[in-house]
C-alpha cells in the first residue's frame, strides 16, 4: 500500500446509492443537545443545525443495517421497522455492507459470551447501550426465535428524549413486536437533569423470563455533568458569572451572597443521577457504538467512571470507534467527516490500538493484568475481525453475496475502525 493520493478513496463516494453514512457507519446517541431542539423563530442556530446532523447518523446505520439484512449479510427481521426508507432503497457498497457485518457480529460474539458467563447470576445481569438510537440488539436477543434463552437481562438504552419518544412510537406501533416486548410503559424519571420520554418493556418469550428492556431518554453529558459537582461560588461572585470574579459594590454583595446561598442549596437538594431499574449488585456490560468519541475525551471519561464506580459487581465494557487519523487515509476520513460537520474529539487522543487498550485500563479493566489481577483489555480492528473471528464458510457465504472489488478500500476502511473491550471482577472472562 503505497499511501500516495490516488489510492486513497474519497469516502463520501463509499455512501451507496443515497445518501449516508458512508465511512462513519455508526449512530450518533445522546451526546450534544437533548433532541436537537430549536433555540426559538427563525433559523435554527449552528448548535441546532449541528445537533441534527449528528443524530442523523442514526438513520444513516439503520439504512446500512437495512442493506446488510436486504442483501443477506445479516438476519434482523426489525431492521426495515427503523430505517427511514423505501423497499429497495437502502443498498449500501459491498464494502460498508461487510464492515456492517464484521462489526455487527463482533459486538454481538462479545455480548454473548458476557450473557453466557453470567447465565447462573440468581438475580440476574445488565446491559447498558449508550445512545443506543433505533438500535434492534435488545429486540433480537428478546425475540421469541432467538438461538439462546436470555433470562433475567434488564437491557437499558440511554439517548436523547426525542430518539427514546421515536423508538417507543415505533414499537408500539409494530404488531409484529408484540411477540417480543409487552406495550411501553412510560417511566417518570431524571426529570431534574434534563431527562424525559424514558418507557419500559418486558420480554414476552417464555424462554426470555425475567428480562426487561428500559429506555431512558437523557443526553449523555447530564451523567458526566453528575460525576463533576460544582463547587459553591466564592462570597461576592454573581450567580451566572462563575470563575469571573466580579467586583460588586458593598450595597449588592449581601443580596448576590443571598442568591448564591439558595443556588447552592438547590443544587444540594437535587435528587442525584439514577437511572431507573440500573442495579450496582448485578453483573454489567456497557455498549457504545461510535458514541463516546462525538464527546470530549473527559466527559466521556466522566461517563465511564459512573459505572466503574457505581457498579460493584463485574463490570465489561465495549466500544466501536475509528483509529489512526494521522495516516494518509485517516486524514481524508477526517476531512470527510468534517465535510459532513462531524467532529470526533476522542480520535485525537486515542489514536492507535494501544492508547484505546490503555483508555480501558487507566479506568479500571485489567489494570493489574499480568500481575494476577482480574479482568483484561483487548482490541482487534474490524480487519483483524473479519480475518480472524469470521469462519471460512461465513466468509464464503459472504463473498457469494455480492462481488467485492474495492479489496484495497476495504483493508483501508476496515483497518481505521476498531472494537475494544475490557472486563472486571469475577465471572466474567472476555478473553476471546
Amino acid at each position: 500500500m503505497s499511501g500516495t493520493a490516488p489510492s486513497i478513496p474519497n469516502l463520501l463516494t463509499l455512501r451507496g446509492r443515497i445518501g449516508g453514512a458512508g465511512v462513519t457507519r455508526g449512530r450518533y446517541r445522546g451526546v450534544i443537545h437533548r433532541g436537537g431542539r430549536s433555540h426559538g423563530s427563525g433559523a435554527p442556530s449552528a448548535s441546532a443545525a449541528h445537533d441534527a446532523t449528528i443524530q442523523g447518523t442514526d438513520t444513516d446505520a439503520a439504512v446500512s443495517r437495512l442493506s446488510a439484512v436486504q442483501i443477506g449479510y445479516l438476519d434482523d427481521p426489525y431492521a426495515e421497522l427503523f430505517a427511514q426508507s423505501g423497499p429497495g432503497t437502502a443498498r449500501r457498497l459491498p464494502i460498508i455492507n461487510r464492515g456492517t457485518h464484521a462489526r455487527t457480529t463482533a459486538i454481538d460474539k462479545l455480548v454473548d459470551k458476557f450473557l453466557d458467563d453470567t447465565e447462573s447470576s440468581p438475580e440476574g445481569r445488565q446491559i447498558v447501550s449508550l445512545g443506543a438510537g433505533t438500535d434492534t440488539r435488545s429486540l433480537r436477543l428478546f425475540s421469541p426465535s432467538a438461538p439462546t434463552p436470555r433470562k433475567r437481562v434488564i437491557y437499558h438504552e440511554i439517548d436523547f428524549p426525542v430518539m427514546c419518544e421515536k423508538k417507543q412510537r415505533i414499537v408500539r406501533g409494530a404488531p409484529q413486536l408484540r411477540s417480543i416486548l409487552s406495550d411501553p410503559e412510560s417511566v417518570e424519571e431524571l426529570s431534574q437533569h434534563g431527562g424525559g420520554n424514558s418507557w419500559h418493556s418486558k420480554a414476552v418469550a417464555e424462554k426470555h423470563e425475567g428480562s426487561e428492556l428500559w429506555v431512558h431518554g437523557l443526553d449523555l453529558r447530564a451523567i458526566a455533568a453528575s460525576q463533576q459537582p460544582q463547587q459553591p461560588l466564592p462570597p461576592g461572585v454573581p450567580i451566572g458569572s462563575r470563575g469571573l470574579h466580579a467586583s460588586p459594590s458593598d450595597s449588592d454583595s449581601t443580596t448576590q451572597q443571598k442568591e448564591q446561598t439558595e443556588a447552592t442549596t438547590q443544587t444540594q437538594q437535587k435528587e442525584p443521577l439514577t437511572l431507573t431499574s440500573l442495579n450496582p449488585n448485578l453483573p454489567t456490560l456497557i455498549i457504545s457504538e461510535c458514541c463516546l468519541c462525538y464527546l470530549p475525551p473527559s466527559t466521556a471519561s466522566s461517563i465511564i467512571s459512573l459505572f466503574t464506580t457505581t457498579i460493584q459487581s463485574s463490570l465489561g465494557i465495549v466500544i466501536y470507534e475509528p483509529i489512526k487519523p494521522d495516516d494518509a487515509f485517516g486524514k481524508m476520513m477526517v476531512s470527510n467527516l468534517a465535510a459532513r460537520e462531524i467532529k470526533m474529539p476522542t480520535l485525537e487522543v486515542y489514536k492507535e490500538a494501544g492508547d484505546q487498550e490503555r483508555r480501558l485500563r487507566e479506568a479500571g479493566f485489567g489494570a493489574d493484568e499480568g500481575k494476577g489481577g482480574g479482568g483484561g483489555a483487548r482490541s482487534k480492528t474490524i480487519e483483524q475481525i473479519w480475518e480472524e473471528w469470521t469462519s471460512q464458510e461465513e466468509k464464503e457465504r459472504v463473498d457469494a453475496l455480492e462481488g467485492l472489488d474495492e479489496v484495497e478500500e476495504w483493508k483501508l476502511l476496515a483497518g481505521h475502525y476498531i472494537v475494544v473491550w475490557g472486563w472486571r471482577g469475577v465471572g466474567v472472562d472476555l478473553g476471546i
